[in-house]
């Protein structure tokens, strides 16, 4: 019913995508008008790119696949990783093979390379602005037009181990600035435990954490301005303690590392996000009921914030299957698919949908931490309602992160000062721009 397609390393990719241009899709398709169903609606076959590859996610898709099946529509899957889709997508788009859909959380890079279709009519025809929740939508907005429909609204906050907490004498409500951070996590810290774990060997989650910090600290990760010299110095400063509090093996940690060693007990507090339960449930589901949500507490010259970007799906603009593409687009947005999805990761971006009117689908996808999954998503829509701001894209973003990582290992191996660090970052980000 379905077909899962692995794409293969960037060189593979280009070679097999190399070899489609010789067949333009109009010459496998002569006839791109799709057919219809008994009720009207199109029918045919789809590719959709699918970076959610936690397993709960990986189920969704293959229940949304044998859904679509009855109604005429085969689905093929490439499940990717995050930190593949962005190269594996360009070379698509460079050899005139996109998909159809894609799953995407930044529309950006894909909008420059002229590959996405504009949603604007899709989205008027479908849903109002009220619709979704606040500040859900700007994340897939570029120069006014919509570029992907949001299923989830997507924040990045500190998640912490609240029994952890608690014995090292701290409530959630006490973590408002950064000052209460590190008190927390230094009276965390010992006889094997430590009070952050700060993700240090994937550039994409180095960045993502002083990301998180910088929000709240009244800076947008994207700026080089002279103005915004001070307010890098401060977040760079401010993951050096918390480096200084994280297990040494931090230096090797990517994401699995990281929320492995959350689910282990082993840290008390992690930058992560409204995606945590997918991440660690398989690991030890009795964390999610011990852990908590908030906005990252105010740096010195910021406030308690959270950015809110969005997971959501963009059609490629070269898709021969537009039609069907859009249809299969409304099915996936649609309150109870969109539920389902949202379940599984993050929190519902359309308002109808309420986290306390999900724990039947927490029950389905979570059974052995459905009640703490409840309170993630209960967390995660507070966080977003009280002290969400839209996360504002950075163009050129995944060659910035590299440099980031690779500025800020100087620094924190004492070979850069933070204000040489800052001037590095600044030029990395002109450069990318």
């Amino acid at each position: 019913m379905t077909r899962r397609r692995a794409l293969g390393a960037g060189a593979a990719v280009l070679a097999g995508a190399l070899a489609l241009t010789a067949c333009t899709p109009s010459e496998d398709t002569p006839d791109s008008t799709p057919s219809t169903n008994a009720e009207g609606n199109p029918t045919g076959t789809l590719e959709i790119v699918w970076p959610g590859t936690s397993d709960p996610e990986t189920r969704m898709a293959e229940d949304f696949a044998d859904a679509m099946a009855e109604q005429g529509i085969t689905i093929e899957y490439n499940f990717l990783s995050w930190a593949d889709i962005g190269q594996q997508l360009a070379v698509r788009i460079q050899a005139g093979d996109p998909p159809d859909l894609t799953m995407t959380q930044d529309v950006v890079d894909l909008v420059r390379m002229d590959g996405l279709l504009p949603l604007d009519d899709v989205f008027d025809a479908t849903w109002t602005e009220d619709d979704f929740r606040p500040g859900s939508l700007d994340f897939s907005r570029v120069d006014g037009s919509l570029y992907s429909i949001p299923y989830a609204a997507q924040a990045f906050d500190l998640v912490i181990n609240e029994t952890l907490l608690t014995e090292a004498g701290y409530a959630v409500e006490d973590l408002r600035t950064w000052d209460d951070v590190i008190a927390a996590a230094e009276a965390m810290t010992g006889d094997g435990t430590y009070g952050f774990g700060y993700p240090l060997q994937n550039p994409r989650f180095a960045f993502r954490g002083a990301l998180t910090a910088a929000y709240a600290n009244g800076l947008w990760p994207g700026d080089s301005s002279p103005e915004a010299a001070d307010r890098w110095v401060e977040v760079l400063e401010h993951v050096q303690q918390l480096n200084e509090l994280s297990p040494p093996a931090a230096a090797a940690w990517s994401y699995p590392e990281m929320f492995q060693s959350y689910a282990n007990g082993e840290v008390g507090m992690i930058p992560a996000g409204t995606f945590f339960s997918a991440n660690v449930y398989e690991l030890n589901p009795e964390i999610i009921a011990s852990s908590r949500q908030i906005a990252y507490p105010a740096g010195p010259s910021g406030e308690q914030l959270a950015p809110v970007s969005n997971a959501g799906f963009a059609i490629f603009k070269d898709s021969p299957n537009i039609e069907l593409a859009e249809y299969v687009l409304q099915q996936l947005v649609s309150p109870e698919w969109s539920s389902r999805l949202t379940t599984a990761v993050n929190t519902p971006a359309l308002s109808e949908v309420a986290p306390e009117d999900l724990a039947g689908a927490a029950a389905d996808i979570y059974p052995d931490a459905a009640e703490g999954h409840v309170q993630q998503m209960i967390d995660q829509a507070t966080l977003i309602d009280e002290a969400g701001v839209p996360l504002q894209p950075i163009v050129g973003q995944a060659t910035i992160e590299t440099e980031f990582q690779a500025i800020l290992l100087e620094f924190l191996d004492g070979s850069l000062s933070a204000a040489d660090a800052q001037q590095q970052i600044a030029a990395a980000i002109e450069d990318a721009q």
